[in-house]
């Protein structure tokens, strides 16, 4: 993006402190502060961006370098400063967006907000201009952010393609099953790694950069972007490719079978070299001289100057907002949650052979109990506190494998609550069991619908969660003796569900 630039509208080391100064250490001080108070949500990312040879390992290199454009092109690029209340209440919603995810758990729409929060403190403090301004680089810090994962598969399935055309056209014995090549001498996976985001992304990054750099115009820089991004995909190819040679003629006993990280950064430095080279012959962005003077005579009407008053007020709400998001986050964990009466009117614990697939649960409930004849076992897996890689709903959790189900029928009891009734078949024991996720007093069995209502129920102030479930072994496939003793409308489920309740006091008192 070609911009123009002057140390300041205000000419004067005065001027421009009330105003560029003023709103800037705001800006940055209210940015800087949400982070320090939001440290789960930065953790996270400084995890992906530490990987070795991860997909996101430019991060701590990229993103210093769009936070210096933003703070550059604040202070120095020509623009009236027009402080918004606009950019304020984008500054809450934009809070608000952090504040759902942090309550769900979902670390990627915290992460999402981040870029946005920094935008609404430039509308607030500058005003519309100045996030013109700076878009670009605000942009660009989502290249840091791992949303980009969606198109491994893709790319993972074209490498594939490509790499097995290639070992055809050398006529090398092989047999292709998916992403697995058998070689006679072993097998060579293309897996995810081999996809090439990584290569991708920073050959995006490096391109943006050198556009900036060399002060291209938007089409020029676009026009740099698809030739790097087009290069680093072809040099993945040819990594790939060299790989499965070299695994064919060493017998799979090169060191280069196991270990090419370094491998695929020097390919794709030969092929960054060419493009240097092709894009040298890029002309830089030149002003006609119509532009010039139209930009004299735009900085000869300035604007009256912002009032420092109207600069503070809007800078305390934002750094308001930045404190109190995260302060509120804290201060809704229910951390004194007392355990209700109720639960101790069921039979005492026992140790059942079967278990969900829950970890990292605060409390564990697991009673049996005996009911119409036959032996079942109640379980609770109790979250008091939820954290990044420690909540109820999330991708190491699953009430049983997807290859063991198989029946699944989600009911609606008479009480409004939902529930799963599952039947396994689990190392030839068929199981029935019926589960659903507790969230304060509602209930759900889908991951989408869990984080829906754990988020209504924590604005109510019931943080805490769990996973309730009823299990039994199968006499016979089908389980109809099991279905038959808890009855056609699980009420048996629905009185134990209100005696293992999380806040509601239980409207049955009495388990049949």
């Amino acid at each position: 993006m070609a911009v123009s630039y002057q140390w300041s509208a205000t000419r004067s080391r005065s001027g421009f402190l009330t105003q560029r100064g003023l709103p800037l250490f705001l800006c940055l001080f209210a940015a800087g502060l949400f982070l320090a108070l939001a440290p789960d949500t930065m953790s996270a990312l400084h995890d992906r961006w530490t990987e070795l040879n991860g997909t996101y390992s430019h991060g701590y290199l990229w993103v210093p370098v769009c936070l210096g454009l933003v703070v550059y092109r604040l202070a120095t690029g020509f623009y009236p400063v027009r402080p918004r209340l606009m950019g304020v209440l984008f500054v809450g919603f934009s809070a608000a967006i952090w504040l759902a995810g942090f309550v769900i758990q979902l670390g990627l729409l915290q992460q999402l907000a981040l870029p946005a929060l920094l935008g609404s403190l430039i509308v607030a403090g500058f005003g519309w201009p100045a996030l013109r301004l700076t878009l670009a680089p605000l942009l660009g810090l989502y290249l840091a952010i791992p949303i980009w994962d969606i198109f491994t598969v893709p790319l993972q399935n074209l490498t594939t393609v490509v790499s097995t055309f290639a070992i055809a056209q050398w006529s090398i014995p092989a047999y292709i099953d998916g992403y697995f090549i058998h070689l006679p001498y072993g097998i060579v996976e293309v897996a995810g790694g081999c996809s090439g985001l990584n290569y991708s992304l920073v050959a995006i990054v490096l391109a943006l950069a050198y556009g900036q750099q060399r002060q291209l115009s938007t089409p020029m820089t676009l026009l740099a972007v698809l030739v790097l991004l087009l290069l680093s995909m072809v040099g993945n190819w040819v990594r790939v490719s060299a790989l499965i040679l070299i695994a064919y003629y060493s017998e799979m006993t090169s060191s280069l079978v196991t270990e090419h990280g370094l491998f695929g950064w020097a390919i794709f430095c030969v092929f960054y070299v060419g493009f240097l080279v092709w894009a040298h012959r890029l002309k830089p962005y030149q002003p006609k001289a119509s532009s010039a003077a139209q930009f004299k005579a735009t900085a000869s009407h300035q604007t009256a100057p912002v009032s420092p008053v109207v600069q503070l007020v809007l800078g305390a709400a934002t750094v308001v907002i930045a404190i109190g998001t995260p302060w509120l986050a804290q201060q809704r964990v229910q951390s004194n949650w007392q355990m209700p009466e109720s639960w101790s009117a069921l039979a005492a614990p026992g140790a059942p052979v079967w278990q969900p697939g829950f970890h990292h649960y605060d409390l564990q409930f697991t009673h049996q109990i005996e009911h119409a004849g036959i032996e079942l076992t109640l379980g609770q897996r109790v979250y008091l506190e939820q954290t990044q890689g420690k909540e109820l709903v999330g991708y190491g959790n699953r009430i049983a494998p997807a290859t063991d189900i198989v029946q699944r029928d989600t009911r609606e009891l008479d009480s409004g609550r939902t529930v799963q009734v599952l039947e396994l078949n689990a190392s030839g024991t068929r199981r029935l069991v019926i589960w659903t996720y507790q969230l304060g007093e509602a209930t759900a069995v889908t991951d989408v619908s869990a984080k829906l209502r754990q988020l209504q129920e924590w604005l109510r102030g019931r943080s805490v969660t769990a996973l309730f479930y009823v299990q039994t072994p199968c006499t016979r496939s089908g389980c109809e003796a099991e279905r038959a003793a808890l009855g056609e409308n699980l009420a048996v489920v629905d009185a134990w569900l209100d005696q293992r309740s999380l806040y509601a006091p239980p409207s049955r008192q009495n388990a049949p």
